[in-house]
């Protein structure tokens, strides 16, 4: 009996702390599960340079000239979430085409470039004061994930042609804030760092509009973006910067 009574003590003991984190992780996940979606649209000007072997590439573009030389192009989020935490993916596909005359020599470039996050955060801090629509004033998320990469040059100079078709994984890990006004008005910022030295950070100003019976959420802001990838022969360095303009949309 004293052997038995030991063993539960000892089980307890070991068990308890599992208990514990189960019931505090079952409390974080309380509540209904609530999905939305963004659009939206990054106004970047690219600068940077792609190259592989012996071909040497500087990219100097404007929004504009992107404009004028865009293929077809996607940008948006879905966010699924549930209690204290969310998991989402945001995929951005530009596809262009490029022709210029260096010293009466043709070049040209089509890129295709495909950048998609895999995201999981969770809400370490939820403000006790809410504002006029019963939202946390301040939120902040840690966030951690997986942006995958898959770029497609071609470039053609002085007679040379090359393809470069790569992609790559990195893990990444950040945050997020959030800050609701006693108004429609928001504020909104996201930094993330990737383990091959990508950058993203981004802040924003949003207005809730009720669209039957919904808070549609508009919004700008600005977003830098930086990659340094290289791969053999092949370097990828990208800086992206501009404004953004969207729009949230909460499907349930």
């Amino acid at each position: 009996m004293q052997f038995y009574k030991t063993s539960v003590l000892i089980s307890s003991l070991l068990f308890s702390p599992l208990l514990f984190a189960a019931n505090d992780l079952s409390n974080s996940l309380a509540g209904p599960f609530h999905l939305n979606t963004d659009l939206y649209i990054f106004a970047a000007d690219i600068d940077g340079s792609i190259s592989d072997g012996n071909l040497d590439y500087k990219v100097r573009q404007p929004f504009h000239e992107t404009v004028k030389n865009l293929d077809h192009f996607f940008m948006g989020r879905i966010n699924l979430s549930k209690g204290d935490w969310g998991i989402y993916i945001d995929q951005q596909l530009v596809k262009t085409t490029e022709n210029k005359q260096v010293l009466q020599y043709p070049i040209a470039l089509k890129t295709k470039l495909t950048q998609t996050s895999y995201g999981l955060y969770y809400q370490a801090y939820r403000s006790p004061v809410e504002n006029i629509n019963q939202r946390p004033k301040l939120t902040v998320e840690p966030t951690i994930g997986i942006h995958h990469t898959e770029a497609k040059a071609t470039l053609g100079a002085f007679g040379l042609s090359k393809t470069a078709d790569i992609n790559w994984n990195e893990f990444f890990w950040g945050t997020r804030l959030r800050y609701n006004f006693d108004s429609p008005w928001n504020v909104a910022s996201e930094i993330t760092a990737g383990a091959k030295d990508t950058l993203l950070a981004q802040a924003y100003l949003g207005y809730n509009v009720a669209v039957f019976n919904r808070d549609i959420n508009l919004y700008a802001g600005y977003r830098y973006f930086k990659q340094d990838y290289r791969s053999g022969n092949f370097h990828w360095n990208i800086h992206e910067q501009g404004p953004v303009l969207g729009l949230n949309i909460p499907i349930f």
